[in-house]
Formats: C-alpha cells, sequence, structure tokens
C-alpha cells in the first residue's frame, strides 16, 4: 500500500472514531436545535472529521525514523513555486509541480464549505481560517514538528499559504451556490419521540460510558505504575465499569434521566393514570431494569475468561436486541425500562434552542 493509500486509511479510520465521539455533542445540539438528527448531519460530521484528520495524515505523515530522512530547506519567494508552472513547461517535473498545487488548492476547498455549513460562516472567515490553519501547518513542517525532529523532513513554502488560502475561499463560494439553492423551509418540530431518538439516546449512553469508564480506569492505571500503590487488574475492572454505572445511576435516581436521554432531550414521565406517589421508586425500577444488567454483564464480561467471559457477551448482545425492539414496538419508544417501571416519554420542550431564522 502507497503512502497516499495509507495516509486516507487512517484518516478515514481516526476520523470515524472522531466522529462517533463528538456524536454525542452534536447530537445533543441537533435535537435542541431541530427537534431531530437527520442523514445530512450525521454526514457532515463523518466527512468533516475524517476531512479534518486529512489534513494531518496527507501533511505531515508519513513521519519517518530519526535516521532515516533528508533535511528539506524553505522556499520564502512568494510566487516562486507558482511562477515556475509558466516557466518550466516542458520540464519534467512539470507536471508534478502543476499536480501540486492543484492538490494544495484541493485540499482546503473542503474546509471553505464546512465553515459554511457548520459555522455559518462566509468568504471572509474562510480566508482566514484557512491561512491560519495552513500556517499552522507550515510552521508544523519547518519547525520538524516543533523540534520533534532536529530538522524538518517536509519543505516550507510560503505559496502553500496562498493556494490554501484560495482553496478555502473557493470550497466557501461553491457551498454558497449549493446551500443557496436548497430547500430552507424549516419543519416543524416534532412533538413525539422517534425511534430514531430513542437509539441516538442509547447510542449517547454506550458512548458515554465507554469513554468515561476508558478515562478512569486510564487514570487508576498511571496512578498505579507511576505511584505507590500496586496495580490491580479487579480494581481496574471495578473502575472501568463502577465510574460510568455510578454517573448514570445518579443521574436516573436524581432526575429520572440517563445521561443519553439528557443528550437527545427526552424525560421519563408518570404513565397516564399512574397512581400519584414519589417517582423515586419508577426510577429504582428504571434503573434495574436498564442500566444495571448490562452493566454487570460488561462487568463479568471484562473480569471473566472463556466460556463466562464468552456467555456475558451473549447475554449483553441478547439484551441490547431486546431493548431495542421493545423500543420499536412500544407507544413513544419507551423501551425496556420504562415499561418495566411505569414510565412514558416525553420530549423535554423546555431545553429547546431558539432557532435562527434562515434555518
Amino acid at each position: 500500500m502507497g503512502d497516499q493509500a495509507t495516509n486516507a486509511l487512517v484518516a478515514i479510520v481516526l476520523g470515524s472514531v472522531v466522529a462517533v465521539v463528538l456524536l454525542v455533542p452534536t447530537a445533543a445540539y441537533q435535537y435542541r436545535l431541530d427537534g431531530r438528527l437527520q442523514a445530512k448531519d450525521l454526514a457532515v460530521l463523518l466527512s468533516g472529521a475524517v476531512y479534518g484528520l486529512s489534513l494531518w495524515t496527507y501533511t505531515l505523515l508519513p513521519m519517518p525514523a530519526p535516521d532515516s530522512y533528508r533535511c528539506r530547506g524553505r522556499q520564502l519567494e512568494p510566487f516562486g513555486s507558482i511562477s515556475r508552472i509558466w516557466t518550466d513547461v516542458g520540464a519534467p517535473d512539470h507536471t508534478f509541480q502543476v499536480g501540486q498545487v492543484a492538490l494544495n488548492v484541493l485540499l482546503f476547498v473542503p474546509l471553505g464549505y464546512y465553515l459554511r455549513v457548520i459555522v455559518r460562516r462566509g468568504v471572509v472567515t474562510a480566508a482566514l481560517v484557512g491561512l491560519a490553519t495552513s500556517l499552522l501547518i507550515e510552521l508544523t513542517q519547518t519547525t520538524g514538528v516543533w523540534n520533534l525532529y532536529d530538522c524538518p523532513y517536509r519543505l516550507l513554502d510560503v505559496d502553500d499559504l496562498l493556494v490554501n488560502t484560495v482553496g478555502a475561499v473557493g470550497g466557501s463560494l461553491l457551498s454558497f451556490v449549493v446551500l443557496d439553492r436548497r430547500d430552507d423551509t424549516t419543519p416543524p418540530l416534532p412533538s413525539t419521540v422517534s425511534l430514531g431518538r430513542r437509539l441516538v439516546g442509547l447510542a449517547s449512553d454506550v458512548i458515554f460510558s465507554v469513554l468515561l469508564g476508558g478515562a478512569a480506569a486510564a487514570v487508576y492505571r498511571g496512578l498505579t505504575e507511576h505511584g505507590p500503590g500496586d496495580h490491580d487488574a479487579a480494581v481496574r475492572t471495578a473502575v472501568l465499569v463502577g465510574v460510568p454505572y455510578v454517573v448514570q445511576a445518579v443521574s436516573v435516581l436524581a432526575v429520572g434521566r440517563t445521561v443519553g436521554e439528557h443528550v437527545v432531550a427526552v424525560r421519563a414521565v408518570p404513565r397516564a393514570g399512574g397512581a400519584a406517589r414519589s417517582p423515586y421508586p419508577r426510577r429504582l425500577v428504571k434503573l434495574a431494569a436498564g442500566a444495571t444488567p448490562g452493566f454487570a454483564l460488561v462487568a463479568v464480561a471484562v473480569a471473566g475468561a472463556g466460556w463466562v467471559a464468552t456467555a456475558a457477551l451473549v447475554g449483553l448482545g441478547l439484551l441490547t436486541v431486546a431493548h431495542v425492539v421493545v423500543a420499536g414496538r412500544t407507544e413513544q419508544h419507551r423501551g425496556l425500562s420504562h415499561v418495566v417501571a411505569g414510565l412514558d416519554l416525553r420530549i423535554a420542550t423546555e431545553e429547546r434552542l431558539e432557532r435562527e431564522v434562515h434555518r
């Protein structure tokens, strides 16, 4: 596999991971603004994350081994590289020079597009951000990745600042043409909880728990490896599973919602016709039927071995399927824990953001 293909693969893989992490804040914003997370929002999220990583992979990778590269200089003459396109016509490397400039322009076209689509900023912002991003890249290259290398392994070219900025401006202008022809009719805000909303909430719970548990376990491992204590696998498992479970449990018992339900702006209320009483027994049942079995199976899968871990993983898969199936077949897509607890789901309308006029 060539360097360019490797760079693309790295950008796609790491960008996809970043997109999954960013799904939580993206969903929280979109559900409060528009009441929905559409396929185009997910497409922008994924492509934007992959593009952001591609700026890194295509400008800095592959990073050579310390003793396997040749030091590169600096091209500080304005238009020095660009002028050679016209003066070196017929030279053996002329096609390469033209392609290099064209690729530098194209590399920054998506930046201008995303600035208009995501943050609603136009040509001036695209020019400034494009210039700043290009400058950061060039400084990183000419300093040997900020002195990680003794000398730069890539050429600093001031003309890249110009062509990259032109690319960002071009992307902004092209996106204006595309966006100006879209149907900007603002759909009404939904009044019922959709299955997609519930599934995004469940996914947000999983993402949050994995990230928090992983971070807590990493902190524990760091403290035990570099501190006075000894590393204990059982304690690490307890931290990995216990920390996110405690946070979820506190959230459910205190306000009746998991973290994922906070993200998608839905809240649980007593089912119509139910006896009026303290909400805490219902919340306790919701916790017992919802998060608790899942976290228990994860703990067994992590701490166990052989058939025990396999059985726990199978059980976790079946439990996940049960949650999804029940969510799909119940009114307001309540899901298993809410059915058992006698709770309904409602959209938290008080958390909505004011939508801009152009939306």
